[in-house]
Formats: C-alpha cells, structure tokens, sequence
C-alpha cells in the first residue's frame, strides 16, 4: 500500500469507533484495496468484517444472500457449515452442524436461513433483504463485537438498471435498519464520484447525513519513489534514480498504472536475466503495459463510440490536453464530458478542466487511429 498508510490507519480507526464512511474516487485507483486492508486491520484487532461487491449482485434476492453469508462467515464454527449448506444443500450437514443452525437460527432470526439456502430468498426478496440487512446487528450484538460492514461499488444501487429495485425505496429500507443498528459501522465506496454524492448528499435523499466522505491523500512523488524502491530491493533488483522518476512520471500518480509499469519493468529484467533496471527496461515496461491493457481499451473505445457520436472525438482531444472540437455545439460538447464522466473515464479539474483519469488510457486515445 505505497503512500497509503495514513489513509489506512485513518479508516481502521474512525470505522472501529463507529463512524461511517464514504470514499468515492475513479476505477483503478485503490479504493478497494485501500478498504479491504482496512477491514483486515480491523480484524486482527477482534472486530468483525463483511464485504459485499455490488457489481457482482444481480438483484435485490442475490444482495440478501450476499450480506447475510457475508455476516455469518464472522463465526468460525459456522463458516464451514454455510459452504457445506450452500454448496451440496442442508442434508450435507452433519447432526452436530445441523443443531448448531437450528440454534444460531432461533438467536438471530430468519436472516440465517437467507445465507444458508440458496434461492430461498428469490421468493420474498423485499423481505429477504430486509431480514438479512438486520442480520449484522443481531451477529454484532450476540457476540459482543462491532461489526464493519463494506459495501463496494455502492452507485450501483442507483444504477439506471435498477438492479435492486427503485432507488429511493430501497435506500430508505437500508437507511431505517442502519441507523438503529449502532453496533455495525458501514463503509461505502463507489468508483462513480457525482452518483455516490448523489446519493449521500441531497437533503432529499435517504442516506443525506449518513456518514462523512473520506478523500483519499494523493500519493507523493517521493513516497512512490520510495515504495517502488523498496519493492525492486525486496527482489534484488536495482534501479537508478533516473529509471525510477521515469516510472513515477509516466504512472502520473495514478496507483494502478503507476504499479503495472513498475511490474512489467520488473518482469523484463527477469527476461533479460538482469538485476539492473535502467530507462530502457522502464520504456520497454510502460509498452509491455500499454500492450496488456490494449483488449480493455479497445472495447473501452467501443463503449465511447456507443456513448455519443462524438463520443471519440472529445476524448481523444481531452486525452492530448487540447479543446473539444470547435464544430461541436457548446451544449453537445458538455453532454458529451459528462457522458464520459459518469461512464469512469474522465475526471473534472474545475474552470473547465477535464482529464483522462487512467494515463494508460490517455496514451492510447493520443496515439489512436481513429478511423482504424
């Protein structure tokens, strides 16, 4: 976690003393790994954790089978009886793991059998995920510890789709169990920055009030410089300062590129049977990198195509620091940055400001074809 270790004791500290958070910020950025280490701190300190990734629930059923496996899995006997359960169904459990259910189930309700039968809650799934929302209180106060619980890519409630039912109706059910349950911190992150504030912000809004936005540090030149160097130490690798301000530079503070340029540098002077990293082996890494990222970012473009006709044409110019096309009406142009906003790619400075978020992607719309 290079230049993370503020933010992570930060998040640890105020979810372990029941605040609740928000952290917003693009894809690829370190979001998730930056809560995941959090949640793992917080259970070697004795707390319980349970993550829920909403773009890997379909529907509200698969979100209350998802929250309430999550939350039981806390209790190490019952971990192995709930994949037994769900995997080869609850004849599989043995009379001794058959009992404890029945008991565990008369403690904390029907929000157990959610987790523990798969499709059960495809039959009710309001109620469903009603019952397994209030699960992580019942664990929490049962067994004497706070409970985080990590709901990833949580704009995806509001999801044009919706997934989970109409929006508003489902964050007030949420809102209403969350705020009586004052042994469970929540912690929120989504990847899609104006629709998490959307949410959470508006006085309108259910979750308005509910929590405070945590704003991750951007990393330091040097403490990338650092990190990385003792990263290539760890391997008996050496780099020389030139090589290594190359790889900060061309990662442009961007977490995810800035680690895959460094790794495929790496992976090169394992090739080349080399412990020297010098500023060909850190060119030789940003085009391996560039290269592996090539089928994201072509269908990236495709989804910028079918975004808006225009779509390209501004993307590619942000990407090269230059202006939308001037043939473009002012009202089209600005459709079509916020179109490539809400879509992850693009972020907004103020006074007219944008950029490519992900500067692997910004090489590549510079250097595109576009009639290629």
């Amino acid at each position: 976690m290079i230049g993370r270790r503020d933010d992570l004791r930060e998040i640890a500290t105020r979810l372990e003393a029941g605040t609740h958070l928000i952290v917003a910020g693009p894809r690829r950025t370190g979001k998730t790994s930056l809560c995941e280490a959090a949640l793992a701190r917080l259970g070697r300190r004795g707390l319980y954790t349970a993550r829920v990734d909403l773009f890997r629930v379909a529907d509200a059923a698969e979100l209350a089978e998802a929250v309430a496996a999550a939350v039981i899995a806390n209790r190490s006997a019952t971990r192995r009886a709930l994949r037994r359960a769900r995997s080869a169904g609850r004849a599989a459990l043995s009379a001794t793991q058959g009992r404890a259910i029945l008991r565990m189930v008369g403690e904390l309700g029907e929000g157990v059998e959610i987790a523990l039968t798969p499709g059960l809650a495809a039959q009710d799934p309001e109620r469903a995920l009603d019952l397994a929302l209030e699960l992580p209180e019942r664990v929490a106060r049962a067994d004497g510890r706070r409970l985080v619980l990590f709901f990833d890519e949580f704009q995806e409630v509001a999801s044009a789709r919706r997934p989970y039912g109409e929006a508003d109706a489902v964050t007030n059910r949420m809102r209403a169990v969350f705020q009586r349950s004052t042994s469970v911190s929540y912690l929120f992150a989504g990847s899609i920055e104006h629709l998490m504030r959307d949410l959470f912000a508006p006085s309108r809004r259910a979750f308005s009030g509910f929590g405070s936005f945590y704003s991750l540090r951007a990393i330091d030149p040097e403490e990338w410089t650092r990190g990385l160097a003792e990263r290539f130490a760890a391997d008996d690798c050496e780099i020389g300062a030139p090589a290594l301000a190359r790889v900060v530079e061309l990662g442009d503070g961007h977490p995810r590129a800035t680690m895959r340029i460094a790794q495929q540098a790496h992976l090169v002077s394992i090739e080349l049977d080399t412990r020297a990293i010098d500023l060909e082996l850190v060119q030789l890494g940003y085009e391996r990198a560039l290269e592996g990222d090539r089928p994201t970012m072509e269908q990236v473009v495709e989804r910028v195509r079918l975004l808006h006709k225009h779509g390209l044409a501004v993307a590619r110019a942000v990407a090269a620091g230059q202006s939308p096309p001037r043939r473009l009406h002012p009202g089209v142009r600005d459709r079509v940055l916020k179109l490539l906003r809400d879509a992850g790619l693009l972020e907004h400075g103020g006074r007219g400001e944008w950029r490519v978020i992900d500067p692997l992607l910004r090489h590549y719309l510079v250097a595109l074809d576009p009639f290629g």
